[in-house]
Parts: C-alpha cells; sequence; structure tokens
C-alpha cells in the first residue's frame, strides 16, 4: 500500500492509510532504547482511524479524495452522505518548541443539507503491538498499558517504563473515552493491560451540532512523552493553542523551510524530499530532548534507525542545512560529539556505541568533508572555533593517518559505502574522499601556537598521484579507474551506488572532462557493466546486493555529472513511493523495490536536484 505520511521532529507518523485516514503506526526515537519506539495498530484495524456516525448511524466516509498542504501535511475530502461532508487534517506542527511535541487529527464537518444534524466523530482502532527498531524491530516491554487520565487516554509502553503517547479531544461535546480488553474497559483512572501482541481496543470520540449551512470542528491532539504525566500535558497543551493555530504555525514553519529553485522543473519532488529529510533523518529524542541523526524515522527503510557517518554527514547535512542552516549547525555538532569517539566505524547506534564494528574510509572522511562543506554552505565559519570540532579533527587526521600505505599514499578501508567487505583494502571512491579531506583540512584546522602541522596536511596531490598511478586497469581494451585495488597485481571493476566513481568529479577530485574518468563513467553505464541494467524502461545501475534492481543513489550521483539530462528525464518519469526516496527501484516498472522511504536518500535526491536544478537556471 502507498502510504501517506507525516510527523515532526518529535513524532513520527510514517503509515497513514489513504484508503480511511487510519493511522497505522506512530513512533518517537527513544535514547535509552538506542532507537525507535513504535506503537502499531492490529492486522486488519488500524490504531487509530476516523469513525463517523450521523444521528445515530454508523456512516462510512467515501471516495477520500487527498492533497498534500506544502508537500507535507496530508488532508483528505470525503462525503458523509445526506449532505454532509468531512474534511480531515493531521498536523505535527514544525518548530523546536515542547509544545510542539505531538500534532492535531481535525475534521471539519460542513452541512450542505437542509437541518440540523448530530454527528460524532471518533479515532477508534487497535493497539496490538509495541515495538523497538534499531536494525531490525522486536517487541519492545511484555505489556502495553491504557491509562485513562481524566481528559483523554494514554497509551504506555514497556510495561510503563518507556514513552508514552496521550490522546485528548478538544470541539463539541465529549463522546467519551474507552480503551478495552476483552470485556473490561477503563474507568476512572484504572489502568487496562495486556500482553504486548495482545489487542487493547481505543476509542475517543466528540459530539457536534451541525446546523444547515454551517460548519463545526472536531479535533484529537496527541501528544507524546518520556511517560504518562509528559505525554498527557502535551497533548494538553496542544489542545490549548487549538487546532487552527497549529495549522497556521505549522505552515509558516513549513515555508521557512522550503526553497524555491530558479528552475522551476521537479520542484514538487524536491521539496518533497527535502522536507522527508528534515524531519524523518533526525529527531529529537522523547527522553533527553537532543537532536540525533539516524538513516529514517520509517519502518520500510533497511536497518532504519542507526547512524552511519556518510548518510549523516554527506547525504542529509547538506540538505538539512540548505533548508535550516541552524539545525545544520546543530547536526554536525552532535555529530562530532556523540559519534566522532568511535570515528569511521561501519555502523553506530544513535547514541554513539558501536553496532557493526569495521572501518569505512568514507565515514572517516566524512567529519572533515561536511564540515568545509557546511562552512561554505551557512557561511558559518565560528563553528570551527568550538573545542570539540577542533580536537575531533586532531583525531580523525591521526586515524586517517594510520590506515596509510607504509610506502604509497592510499589509504585502506575494511568496509565499502554499500556495508559489504571490501574486496580489496584501497577503494578508489574512498581515497577521493582522502582527497577531499586533505584538500579541505588547511580550511577548517585552527592551529594553536606552537602546534605541529596537520599529518595529513599537504596529502591532496599525493593521493591524487597515487590513485592515478596504482588505481587503473585495462577492461577490454580500455584504460579505466578500478573500483579497488590492492597494490600487489589485484583489481576490481564495480562501482558501489552508496559511494559512486561518478561522484569523483563532485568530490574535486578531477574533471568532467578528464579522459580517463569518462571512459570510466561510459563503461560503467554501458552493456559491457554487468550492474547496467540500460535496456529496461526505467534503466539505472544494479549492485551486488541487489543485482536486477536499480540503485537510487546511483541515479542522484549521475544529477551531479554529465548524465544530468538523461537523470532528469527519468526522475521525471519514476513513479516513487509517494514522491519519497528509496534504496532501489524495479527497472521493469519504476516501483520502490528495495528501501522505501529511506529519509537520509531523500537528503540526497533533494540536495543533488537542487544542485542539478541550479545548475539548469544557470545555462549548465
Amino acid at each position: 500500500m502507498g502510504w501517506e505520511l507525516t510527523g515532526n521532529h518529535a513524532v513520527a507518523f510514517p503509515a497513514i492509510s489513504p484508503k480511511d485516514g487510519g493511522i497505522a503506526r506512530v513512533n518517537v526515537l527513544h535514547r535509552a532504547s538506542a532507537g525507535l519506539v513504535e506503537w502499531v495498530g492490529g492486522e486488519d484495524a488500524p490504531l487509530l482511524a476516523p469513525r463517523f456516525r450521523v444521528d445515530g448511524e454508523a456512516v462510512r466516509a467515501a471516495s477520500l479524495e487527498w492533497e498534500r498542504l506544502d508537500q507535507w501535511i496530508p488532508r483528505f475530502h470525503a462525503s458523509l452522505g445526506d449532505g454532509l461532508h468531512v474534511r480531515g487534517t493531521l498536523v505535527a506542527p514544525a518548530g523546536h518548541e515542547p509544545a510542539r511535541r505531538g500534532a492535531v487529527y481535525a475534521f471539519e464537518v460542513e452541512n450542505r443539507g437542509g437541518g440540523a444534524r448530530e454527528v460524532e466523530v471518533a479515532l477508534e482502532g487497535v493497539w496490538l503491538r509495541t515495538l523497538r527498531l534499531v536494525a531490525t524491530a522486536r517487541a519492545f516491554g511484555r505489556e502495553n498499558l491504557a491509562w485513562r487520565a481524566g481528559p483523554g487516554l494514554v497509551l504506555e509502553t514497556g510495561d510503563g517504563a518507556g514513552p508514552a503517547l496521550a490522546i485528548v479531544g478538544g470541539g463539541g461535546e465529549d463522546g467519551g473515552y474507552v480503551a478495552r480488553r476483552g470485556p473490561l474497559e477503563v474507568e476512572g483512572e484504572t489502568e487496562v493491560r495486556a500482553p504486548n501482541g495482545e489487542p487493547i481496543t481505543l476509542r475517543v470520540a466528540r459530539r457536534l451540532r451541525v446546523a444547515a449551512g454551517r460548519r463545526s470542528t472536531a479535533a484529537f491532539f496527541l501528544g507524546v512523552g518520556a511517560e504518562r504525566d509528559g505525554a498527557l500535558a502535551t497533548a494538553l497543551t496542544l489542545r490549548r493553542i487549538g487546532p487552527t493555530e497549529l495549522l497556521r504555525a505549522g505552515r509558516l514553519e513549513l515555508a521557512r523551510l522550503t526553497r524555491k529553485p530558479a528552475a522551476r522543473e521537479h520542484v514538487a519532488l524536491f521539496t518533497r524530499n527535502l522536507l522527508f529529510n528534515y524531519f524523518f533523518a533526525v529527531a529529537r529524542a522523547v527522553d533527553d530532548d537532543r537532536f540525533y541523526p539516524l538513516v529514517s524515522r520509517s519502518p520500510f527503510a533497511p536497518a532504519s534507525a542507526v547512524f552511519r557517518e556518510r548518510e549523516a554527514l554527506l547525504w542529509s547535512l547538506p540538505a538539512i542545512t540548505l533548508a535550516d542552516p541552524p539545525l545544520g549547525r546543530e547536526l554536525l555538532l552532535r555529530c562530532f560529539e556523540q559519534f566522532a569517539h568511535r570515528a569511521g566505524e561501519s555502523v553506530h547506534y544513535v547514541d554513539g556505541g558501536v553496532l557493526a564494528p569495521g572501518l569505512a574510509l568514507d565515514g572517516l572522511c566524512a567529519y572533515v568533508v561536511a564540515l568545509d562543506r557546511y562552512v561554505r554552505d551557512a557561511k558559518d565559519d565560528t563553528i570551527l572555533d568550538e573545542p570539540v570540532v577542533q580536537d575531533v579533527l586532531r583525531e580523525v587526521d591521526d586515524l586517517l593517518f594510520s590506515r596509510l600505505h607504509p610506502e604509497i599514499y592510499l589509504a585502506s578501508t575494511d568496509v565499502l559505502p554499500s556495508g559489504d567487505a571490501a574486496d580489496h583494502p584501497y577503494v578508489t571512491y574512498d581515497n577521493a574522499c582522502v582527497r577531499a579531506f586533505c584538500d579541505a583540512l588547511p580550511r577548517v584546522w585552527v592551529a594553536a601556537d606552537g602546534e605541529a602541522p596537520a599529518r595529513m596536511a599537504g596529502g591532496a596531490e599525493e593521493v591524487a598521484a597515487a590513485v592515478w598511478q596504482h588505481c587503473t586497469v585495462e577492461a577490454e581494451g580500455v584504460s579505466l579507474l578500478a573500483w579497488s585495488v590492492d597494490l600487489e597485481g589485484e583489481a576490481a571493476v564495480y562501482d558501489d551506488p552508496g559511494g559512486s566513481l561518478a561522484l569523483l568529479p563532485y568530490l574535486g577530485f578531477c574533471d568532467v572532462d578528464d579522459p580517463l574518468w569518462r571512459n570510466t563513467l561510459e563503461f560503467l553505464r554501458s552493456s559491457r557493466y554487468p550492474f547496467w541494467l540500460g535496456d529496461q524502461p526505467f534503466p539505472g545501475v544494479g549492485a551486488r546486493r541487489h543485482p536486477r534492481h536499480c540503485a537510487l543513489a546511483a541515479l542522484c550521483a549521475d544529477l551531479l555529472g554529465p548524465r544530468l539530462e538523461d537523470a532528469l528525464a527519468l526522475l521525471a518519469r519514476l513513479p516513487l513511493d509517494g514522491g519519497l526516496a528509496c534504496e532501489a527501484y524495479d527497472p521493469r516498472t519504476g516501483a520502490a523495490a528495495v528501501g522505501r522511504h529511506h529519509a537520509a536518500l531523500a537528503g540526497f535526491l533533494a540536495w543533488s536536484l537542487w544542485a542539478a536544478l541550479e545548475a539548469g537556471a544557470s545555462g549548465r
């Protein structure tokens, strides 16, 4: 199913049914759990879905028609019959205030008939499971608890010790709050408990009297917190602000974040992925209120709640800085503070610990490359005065120096950008990142009095020369850049989409007119390369993990090079799920095939589209 989604930095709604507007899943980032905690509905019943009764009779909202306000706020229009129409809007207001830790689901009922009507609007459904998502999903806690607290319901996770979701109604008259396990129902301030995996039935309702020719609004305010008191307080604060103001303020904030490239083509795709990256590739933890980068807050993305330096620093950070430079600064400092003590390790938990060991050379280089780009893009060199920044620069400089071959100025890696083990230790793309590291180092290094220069200082040209000398190969009578070498005669011809050789000019390693690089790119985008799926309706580059599907990261790389026009034309035809980035698409249909709703990759797509559209406006 093609889900709708929305969210802000506190709470995500990754699965909203386009059939009935039902919310299937809600999640928050929970630092103490090192990942996402998610409330999940039943197999046949969503967690919370809008339901309607007119003059005491249940009616079904017919023929929902959807729109997205500002490419982010989902809204549906539907008929309730007999001249009654409903408009439902789910707003998770953007902003950094604690009062934004939640959302409002507002329903405006319009009576176009001839007499007054009694309309009950409810959110009802089934809370079946609570999940914890890190690289994979598993049950979170043995019991789920539903608690009636005067004005609302609170859903507590982790046996009552985890984060909580509160639901409070507003508008019209109170139609009741119900949480039931079998024949049991919440009364007063008692709790309903059920083993995680057994259903708790939920219902929160409001009653409206809608006069002929008039409109009335019922709203449901959803607050999240580290525990039930905080969640309920947030929901009540949202109710005090009201749905109209939350929508107004949310749309103003989205307008502040949105950028309009000079070239108008693909603007909707650009905006959609820019906002998706902004809200789903970083999150503010519900228990410590700090920002953390991750792959994606969507459970449909691969290894969603982990940190990888390439994705956070090279994919998400440029897009977030484009939308919101202050948040870009906060994100960059968070990476330096939280993850750099184990810089370059393949996969981290969101709290900074190492999940999967093995040095990824491009991730190690990303700290300096991203810092240099941020200073340029945000025009903010004050970040270089932060002590943690200079401390980390010295640590990664020493670590990178230790990875150099004893005689040849090339650095080794254990892990490829894809996460696969390296065939050979010396990878061309990674050493292009090393060259970018060396080139950026003098611009970001602030030397103390009497301090020795950086160990990698002045190494950019030596790295480049070593690559040209040692990382080339003959294939079918053509000289190419090898993907990797062992410096003992073995080499691989390959292109990992997560760190494509197509990006070498973008990294400043060579010009787009360099004949050896152009030979390489033409080879990799031809039938001579076994992973090129160019004879399909939606052509692209596959990879070892998914050889029959086309990697979207490779298409993003093409946006930054001489294949820009082909890449733009393909993007115009590609039926991305909800307009959102996926890890790989089917070359026959163009549909998302692997890693749907990949928020970090959405940042790379948005930023590369921005670069392409701006280049188009200037005549390329």
